[in-house]
């Protein structure tokens, strides 16, 4: 295995080009944000092939914004098999979690060489698990393993079509210690209580993984299906703390091997089903904010505490911290923003949204500059029903329209008799989808030279220069902290003359429409309008594997094909997941393993 992280780059030229160092006048950050009708005992082995039928659904609502951006493709399942039957092996399913839930796959930020720090050993536990559970998967399936990330390549007959690829994560968030007590079911028990799933990584995303494997677990197990379309299912192994190992190492491995753009539609984690305003939306992440953990060191002489100066490095580090915290980005909007994709597609379709926010998304897009500098504002004051934010958490909605910045991680001093002689902090950014980490660490410089003046600290930029000349004995250093940034990642196609963006759409609403709740035998029935679901394009406040894939298809989409209120506790106590929910989500899955398969118009 290779030693320690792979630094591959997380964006192509052609997809983030620099922008140059930014003006001292720098912009704020721009934008961010928040069947069938047969049922088979086997699969045929020649499937009649499938045209996706799209069609444009009704557009309403005097909205002065590109036609196809709500159009809705028409729903549809796979042809030749009711994917409801999968619904046999829910409590097969069920299980599997619950296993797969009780390997503590535990992710630190510290983590050594992946061929050196025992920590990463667990993973070992896992595979095992995965081939233990899966077998008809891994009968079809060629495995490699590199630097404990898993990629799952499964032939197809039609070598000129583009792999499907479906992705998700090994790796789970550690639980502290000290928060063991606050969680009401133990965090690696993997409890079933009859409703949901508890444990860590019951969501984020081993719930995910479940699903991918149970759907083609089920479908090579209960029928002879031979894709015609290649698969590519990879699984990452670090991205609780950005992908620095799992994540380059696929992307190494399959542009090696397919190249650039070989891949037809890509699907990872993200934002799932959201009722709100009396409409229920699918919202996948079609674009996603940037990412840079920025370190700020403060160093300055030591010497007994008994006789401390005005400051200490801590106390200095801290008026720096507060400086930032004083000045935090303000939320913006744009066109090109998801977010106001997706309040659009609500004006047009959902009937409840509130007439003064309404009115004000009409009126930006038809051109009014007043509309456009009071739409974040009133989007974030408005809140949007169906959407949540967990304790502790600040507003998802402000999160999504602005670069964020949190301070997370400090560290200094030794003993309380004696001053503390360097103080480092680590700021996670999460950069607006039109701004870039130029513009980032532009504003960090221009915002700290009032204090660094002030107290006559020396001042070292990003890029090893001295920004301003101070006491040579008190600097303050900025950096990468982890060597590495992620830029925006460009915006999936969203409409209907994109096939598989058809595709994606037209299975979610199929699946919607064939749910158990309103459909007897598992085809799609009609669904009246409001009761209908909407595909709508969002955003996500976090970042996923997904930015080390750009270069394999334009066709990325952070989605999962669950009830966002469903699910609960990412990153924090008391994580589950809705048990129904999860089946649903396997059946998603086949369904577009299928589509995908079948449809004439994806390359």
């Amino acid at each position: 295995m290779a030693k320690g992280p792979i630094h591959l780059p997380v964006h192509s030229l052609e997809h983030s080009p620099e922008r140059g160092r930014a003006r001292k006048s720098w912009p704020l950050a721009v934008i961010g944000l928040l069947a069938t009708a047969a049922v088979l005992t086997s699969f045929p082995t020649s499937v009649t092939q499938l045209t996706s039928n799209a069609t444009s659904s009704f557009f309403e609502g005097d909205l002065s914004v590109k036609k196809g951006l709500c159009e809705q493709a028409e729903p549809f399942l796979p042809s030749g098999y009711n994917v409801t039957k999968i619904w046999e092996e829910k409590d097969v399913i069920i299980k599997r979690l619950q296993e797969a839930i009780r390997i503590p796959t535990q992710m630190y930020d510290e983590m050594g060489p992946v061929d050196e720090d025992p920590r990463w050993k667990i993973f070992a536990e896992f595979h095992d698990f995965l081939e233990r559970t899966f077998p008809n998967v891994y009968e079809h399936a060629k495995v490699t393993k590199t630097d404990w990330a898993l990629v799952y390549e499964i032939d197809g007959t039609d070598s000129s079509l583009k792999p499907l690829m479906l992705t998700a994560h090994q790796d789970v968030v550690p639980v502290l210690p000290d928060t063991v007590g606050q969680w009401t079911h133990d965090p690696f028990s993997g409890e079933y209580d009859g409703t949901s799933i508890h444990g860590r990584g019951s969501s984020d995303t081993k719930s995910s993984l479940i699903a991918v494997m149970s759907a083609l677990e089920h479908l090579f197990g209960t029928t002879d299906f031979k894709p015609r379309r290649p698969i590519i299912l990879a699984f990452g192994s670090d991205e609780e703390r950005g992908g620095q190992v799992g994540a380059p190492a696929i992307a190494k491995f399959l542009l090696e091997k397919y190249g650039k753009n070989s891949m037809s539609l890509l699907i990872d984690e993200g934002n799932g089903l959201v009722e709100t305003w009396g409409q229920q939306f699918a919202t996948p992440a079609v674009a996603e904010k940037g990412h840079v953990d920025i370190g700020i060191t403060v160093s300055t002489l030591g010497g007994h505490s008994s006789v401390p100066p005005t400051h200490t490095a801590i106390g200095l580090i801290s008026l720096l911290i507060a400086q930032l915290e004083a000045h935090p980005h303000q939320p913006t909007i744009s066109e090109k923003s998801p977010i106001y994709e997706f309040m659009t597609c609500a004006a047009t379709f959902a009937e409840s949204m509130p007439a003064k926010l309404k009115k004000v998304v009409i009126k930006a897009g038809k051109g009014d500059k007043k509309a456009w500098k009071q739409l974040p504002l009133e989007i974030i004051n408005t809140g949007m029903e169906g959407s949540s934010h967990g304790p502790g958490q600040g507003d998802p909605l402000r999160s999504l329209l602005t670069t964020t910045q949190a301070v997370d991680i400090i560290n200094g001093g030794l003993k309380v008799n004696a001053l503390p002689e360097s103080v480092k902090a680590i700021i996670n950014h999460r950069i607006n989808v039109l701004s870039n980490h130029l513009e980032l660490q532009e504003r960090i410089e221009t915002l700290l030279l009032p204090i660094v003046k002030t107290y006559n600290l020396t001042l070292n930029g990003f890029d090893g220069t001295t920004v301003f000349s101070g006491s040579p004995s008190s600097k303050v250093d900025l950096n990468l902290a982890f060597g590495y940034f992620t830029d925006p990642a460009p915006h999936s196609p969203v409409t209907l003359d994109d096939p598989a963006w058809n595709v994606l759409a037209g299975t979610s609403r199929g699946v919607w429409a064939s749910r158990k709740e309103v459909s007897k035998d598992g085809s799609v029935v009609e669904l009246e309008k409001g009761k209908d679901l909407v595909m709508a394009p969002f955003m996500s406040t976090g970042n996923t594997d997904t930015r080390r894939y750009l270069d394999l298809t334009p066709n990325i989409y952070r989605y999962r094909y669950t009830p966002m209120e469903g699910s609960a506790g990412a990153h924090t106590i008391n994580e589950y997941s809705n048990a129904n929910d999860l089946i649903e989500f396997t059946r998603f899955y086949q369904a577009i393993i299928l589509n995908m398969d079948q449809s004439k118009d994806v390359a």
